[in-house]
């Protein structure tokens, strides 16, 4: 053991679907979480009790692609070592991408400048079952291009009060989205990272074949970049953004998201859409941005 305490940052992706979300619940010692799973690998590779900070705390279902968390210790295990043995130790929904070193001061809260969540939805028919954990299956189609006139109106600084579900007090209820996106994309791009985002990781090669192609469903990804997100604001977004891509009635003109956003009223929203097709994409701090 070293003298001195060490910051470690830890890059992770995860399968939610079978998680009561990040937090961990001490009073609850049988429900599983992403939190205490983390803690629990890292306390039998450090042979210390540590606290997990995560840069969000998603909920119960929700996924990612990649997600920021850190800890404290004095354990004087390399960054690949530590990334390697705390990998053995944990579920296999769960896997860190890499640890490293950082300044004590870190924080993966406070010091995020930006957020990126995207989320998939398939209205394809006939339904493809392989879509089905990961994927909100809509049973209409929908009109893309309605959706993304649609989620134009919440680029920018607003009240997003009315896409927030209660349960959750924030400080402030104003928040800034800078990038906001609704396109149809192939399987393969479902689970693309960012082209900011590079690990090193490679991709299967091209394999040439003469057989004859079938056409695979697309998915609909919604992807939504912020400075913070209110309780299952994505989701709300999302949800309402599915009712113009229905055309449900008074959903036909997307000047309606605006009128939406200025009422600050949840109620003219749309439904919450399921957890299990959320997924944590990105986060951006200010280092990043240098």
């Amino acid at each position: 053991m070293c003298p001195y305490l060490r910051r470690v940052k830890i890059e992770l992706c995860y399968d939610g679907e079978r998680f009561a979300g990040w937090q961990a619940q001490p009073m609850q010692p049988n429900v599983r979480t992403i939190q205490g799973e983390l803690e629990k690998a890292i306390e039998r590779v450090v042979g210390e009790r540590v606290e997990v900070l995560g840069s969000g705390r998603t909920d119960s279902g929700v996924h990612a692609l990649y997600q920021v968390a850190a800890f404290s210790t004095k354990s004087t295990l390399s960054d690949e070592t530590l990334t390697r043995a705390i990998n053995a130790f944990l579920p296999p929904e769960i896997r860190i991408w890499r640890s490293r070193e950082v300044a004590l001061d870190f924080h993966p809260i406070r010091d995020v400048v930006r957020k990126r969540y995207r989320y998939l939805a398939s209205d394809s028919r006939p339904f493809f079952p392989f879509f089905r954990r990961g994927t909100w299956i809509l049973h209409r189609r929908v009109d893309v291009d309605l959706m993304r006139e649609a989620a134009e109106r919440l680029l920018g600084t607003f009240d997003f009060s009315a896409f927030q579900t209660q349960g959750s007090p924030r400080k402030t209820t104003v928040r800034t989205v800078f990038d906001v996106r609704v396109e149809r994309i192939p399987l393969s791009s479902a689970f693309a990272f960012p082209k900011a985002f590079e690990l090193g990781i490679s991709g299967a090669p091209d394999v040439e074949t003469t057989r004859e192609r079938i056409d695979v469903p697309e998915l609909i990804a919604f992807e939504v970049e912020a400075n913070g997100f209110l309780y299952n604001m994505v989701r709300a977004i999302v949800g309402s953004l599915t009712l113009f891509g229905q055309r449900h009635k008074g959903f036909e003109n997307p000047e309606r998201m605006t009128e939406i956003i200025e009422s600050r009223d949840r109620k003219l929203g749309g439904p919450t859409a399921p957890a299990h097709g959320l997924y944590m994409m990105n986060v951006v701090y200010s280092d990043d941005l240098k």
